[in-house]
């Protein structure tokens, strides 16, 4: 496993983690799906008939609550006390009329006697009034209050409904029948409306297994394995049947499988091409980092990996690209160090060999001036001291610089160490005009404070220096800088420097202004160094410059120590 490329790892992950799981949730997913639809059908299916169950007995039983209601009318009791007058028969024809159409449930009502013969009939019908019921009939509605009886022979089919008539005067004692006529079909209609798709066969059967219903009629040819269901209908003694082919059943079920199957093959193919793709994304930038690795390690640290990757491959491009430029800026610093030490060598010697002669001439220059008879050759005198002091100063400089004494760095106040330079530069400050903006708060730095001193004021010089006499503003103030770190930022309205002379500023003898002797700011960045601090540059052109001090945080001794 040590030898297999990135690539392939994440080519074997997406096979072993993507492919082998999709097919197992598949299987049982389409094993779910299947006893789901099963569970739902039946359910389902069940409701179904047993709804149209109780609507179709809904309907028979408000038929016989009609009937019921009209064995009750006195003219429907009456009219079997008065047959076979004929003159009362048509009364109660018009009043059974009447009922028939207002209730919009019958085709047809019927009054019988005991005997089987018509009473009266309605709507009137010649034909009617003639047929007389069978013996089986009579018999049948002396057995039960209600009955009724499925007339297949009859063009249309139709449904006939008994109810026994008793003498209003002797509850006990029937007199008649009373029968009503529906259309069979009238009570089929719940079950023909029974939606189930294509395929499915609905039966309606009766309670002696005569077939009332069929939709669609059963063919000879094979439809396969069937699923059936049914349910009673108590009332009519009823039983409604209804066949569903299996593959009808299930044809969701074998859709749902060829769909998983391609998606599955869709999603393995996907997961194939995403697996090869997202290892080169992931790999090209590596490669480009390992590139660029390998041009940092010939010493071009001029150059910069440019990757288009995730945040992460970003990240450590931009931590290689940073590592470069620190370690261009540590080959910098210690080829500047280098110089530097050259520098200080060469610079010391010099001080000390030069130092001597300048005070003989200084003391010469002076002796000559108090000699002077006139005042050119006492001007002469006083030009020669002021020069030598000059070159003390730059002597002194050079000292500073070749031989900078240790740093004893304490916990200081960058409020205190501004006040002490501001005060000690009032009288320059007070001859150029200037106007200087102190926002400095009180922040605790580990420093040498005379040397920060000697750092802050060489940086108010540079500033005095390059603004302009009488507008001049030089501003101070305390920053916190990247990682939460103290600084102190140090602003003018000057003259501002060059861009392309900005890299040079701190290079020994090296001065933008016509005065100075150059070494000001390679003592501050040498300062700066020793107490672990460093600075940075800001600067534009004709607007002005910015050097912002950035120090260490105090330890948590330091802080306690200073707390106390």
């Amino acid at each position: 496993m040590k030898n297999i490329s990135l690539k392939r790892s994440i080519f074997l992950f997406y096979l072993v983690f993507g492919l082998l799981p999709l097919g197992v949730i598949s299987y049982l997913t389409m094993l779910s799906y299947t006893r789901t639809i099963t569970s739902l059908t039946d359910q389902h299916v069940s409701q179904l008939l047993q709804r149209v169950a109780e609507q179709t007995d809904s309907r028979c039983y408000n038929l016989f609550k009609y009937l019921d209601l009209m064995s009750k009318f006195p003219y429907v009791q009456l009219s079997f006390l008065q047959y076979p007058h004929a003159g009362q028969r048509s009364t109660v024809q018009e009043k059974l009329e009447l009922f028939r159409i207002n209730t919009q449930s019958f085709d047809r009502i019927t009054l019988y006697s005991n005997q089987g013969e018509v009473v009266a009939t309605a709507p009137p019908c010649p034909t009617v009034a003639h047929i007389t019921l069978g013996r089986n009939q009579v018999m049948r509605a002396a057995s039960y209050s209600y009955f009724h009886q499925e007339d297949l022979d009859h063009n249309p089919p139709r449904m006939l409904l008994f109810k026994r008539i008793y003498d209003y005067r002797n509850p006990n004692r029937p007199v008649g029948l009373v029968c009503a006529e529906a259309s069979l079909k009238s009570f089929l209609g719940f079950t023909k409306e029974l939606a189930l798709g294509p395929g499915v066969t609905k039966i309606i059967f009766n309670s002696k297994g005569t077939k009332l219903f069929e939709q669609p009629p059963t063919s000879n040819s094979g439809t396969g394995k069937l699923r059936e269901y049914t349910t009673t209908l108590p009332l009519l003694d009823w039983q409604i049947s209804v066949r569903i082919p299996e593959k009808v059943l299930y044809s969701d079920v074998t859709r749902a499988r060829f769909n998983t199957l391609a998606f599955a093959a869709l999603v393995a193919a996907g997961a194939l091409i995403a697996g090869l793709l997202f290892s080169r994304w992931v790999t090209r930038p590596l490669q480009t980092i390992i590139e660029g690795t390998r041009n940092f390690a010939t010493g071009n640290l001029d150059h910069r990996i440019q990757v288009s990757g995730g945040r992460e491959t970003r990240d450590l491009a931009h931590a290689f690209n940073t590592m470069a430029k620190q370690l261009k800026e540590r080959h910098a610093e210690l080829v500047q160090a280098g110089k530097l030490a050259s520098l200080g060598l060469l610079s010391a010697g010099f001080a000390h060999e030069v130092r001597n002669p300048l005070a003989g001439i200084k003391t010469s220059a002076q002796v000559l001036e108090r000699r002077a008879r006139n005042p050119s050759e006492k001007a002469l005198a006083r030009g020669i001291s002021k020069e030598v002091d000059r070159l003390n100063q730059l002597v002194e400089d050079l000292l500073h610089f070749a031989q900078p004494r240790p740093s004893r760095r304490v916990p200081c106040d960058l409020a205190e160490i501004v006040e002490r330079s501001l005060a000690l530069l009032s009288h320059r400050i007070h001859q150029k005009g200037a106007t200087v903006d102190n926002r400095v708060r009180r922040v605790m730095v580990q420093a040498d404070p005379d040397q920060m001193i000697q750092v802050v004021i060489n940086l108010l010089l540079n500033a005095l220096q390059a603004v302009e006499p009488g507008t001049g503003r030089i501003r101070l103030e305390t920053i916190e800088a990247q990682g939460k770190k103290p600084a102190l930022k140090i602003s003018d309205n000057g003259q501002g420097i060059p861009k392309e002379l900005l890299g040079r500023i701190f290079d020994p003898f090296f001065s933008v202004a016509k005065e100075g002797t150059g070494l000001g700011l390679s003592i501050v960045q040498t300062l700066l160094r020793q107490n672990g601090a460093r600075v940075e540059v800001e600067s534009e052109e004709g607007k002005g410059t910015s050097f912002t001090l950035i120090f260490q945080t105090l330890d948590q001794e330091d802080k306690e120590v200073v707390d106390g």
